[in-house]
């Protein structure tokens, strides 16, 4: 039995790649890769007021964004706008072209026109037969020309921040910039600065400034990398008020290392290893990674056998919760010095090895 077991210990460790195994440590650098998962749209020139039956103006864009905020370039399919909201008294009909082909990941649309007066209109936009979209902020459709907005009197968020994933960008956040009537000022093209107001995870973020454009400034490349609830952001531009966006979480990212939260200490030959060994998986930004519920294997790494090598008992592999894994029966039969444990994740080439210790006859 020991010549089997020490045969698959064996082959377990030769597998691993001991020069990337035991370098992870909280608070390490392998991020995921740029670009990976869903895209989303944003409407980076929002729809503004207009009379009935006239093109809204400037134009109307929408543009794809990956999952860590930089637009799609490579994007060159349709985008079809629809009336969401309508506010009409009669059904609105909404004329123009209403569906663009994306240039380098952005859509135009510079003949839109609505047919029934209202307040309060969106539009929504949509890829990939509707199962992406995205809701414009609301406008006015008026009998008369709308007077032109006042000068800016205050900030508001037309897209405030969502939960993300640690280190993942931001949808993209905008800020407008409204007259004393809530109407965007099309003409403030000043800087407008976002900062952290409410920090818990006390992430270094530093402030990022966008001049506006149409009265609108996009921020699409905000991260956090410390995970928390209730993070807030504060948008200020000179002479204006400071405004505060909603509270958002960001929550841990993926698990790529290990750490041993609560390591072996030295125990007799075959007793159990008390107190529990707990090793627990954090994400590449030292956040644990409570969202892991993988299994965790332990092995013995170094084998300090002073007659024979010895035999780990209890090891798992052992799911872990909210990120951790609880070892209450480990043992080691043969005495010895300077013992370590190597924690690997099941499936895949996270690992870990202990600090040395040591197991005694008596």
């Amino acid at each position: 039995m020991k010549t089997l077991h020490l045969t698959l210990v064996a082959a377990l460790v030769a597998g691993c790649h001991f020069d990337k195994l035991f370098n992870s440590a909280p608070g390490g650098s392998h991020a995921p890769p740029p670009g990976s998962g869903s895209i989303r749209l944003a409407f980076t020139a929002q729809p503004t007021d207009a009379m009935k039956d006239s093109i809204i103006k400037p134009p109307v864009q929408v543009t794809v964004f990956d999952s860590v905020g930089n637009v799609v370039t490579s994007f060159a399919g349709d985008v079809t706008l629809a009336i969401g909201n309508d506010p009409g008294v009669l059904k609105a009909r909404l004329s123009g072209r209403s569906q663009a082909a994306a240039s380098a990941g952005v859509a135009t649309f510079g003949d839109l026109s609505i047919n029934q007066l209202g307040n309060g209109y969106t539009l929504i936009a949509t890829i990939d037969a509707g199962t992406i979209t995205k809701e414009s902020g609301s406008f006015n459709i008026t009998a008369v020309p709308s007077p032109p907005p006042g000068s800016a009197t205050t900030l508001a968020f037309t897209q405030q921040p969502q939960t993300t994933a640690a280190g993942t960008a931001i949808a993209p956040v905008q800020v407008a910039a409204l007259d004393n009537a809530g109407r965007t000022v099309t003409t403030f093209t000043g800087p407008i600065t976002i900062s952290l107001d409410a920090n818990p995870g006390g992430d270094p973020l530093s402030p990022r400034t966008v001049n506006a454009v149409n009265g609108l400034a996009t921020f699409s490349n905000l991260r956090i990398d410390k995970a928390a609830s209730g993070y807030t952001l504060s948008a200020s531009a000179n002479g204006l008020p400071n405004v505060p966006s909603i509270a958002f979480t960001i929550v841990p990212g993926t698990a790529t290392q290990l750490a041993f939260t609560v390591p072996p200490r030295d125990t007799r030959t075959g007793a159990t290893i008390q107190p529990p060994v707990q090793v627990t998986a954090y994400d590449a930004f030292g956040n644990q990674a409570t969202n892991f519920s993988g299994s965790i294997l332990l092995a013995i790494g170094h084998n300090g056998g002073l007659l024979f090598p010895g035999t780990l008992s209890g090891g798992g592999p052992l799911p872990a919760v909210n990120g951790v894994a609880v070892f209450s029966n480990l043992s080691i039969d043969v005495a010895g010095n300077g013992y370590t444990l190597i924690a690997t994740i099941v499936g895949g080439s996270v690992g870990r090895e202990s600090a040395p210790f040591n197991i005694t006859v008596l």
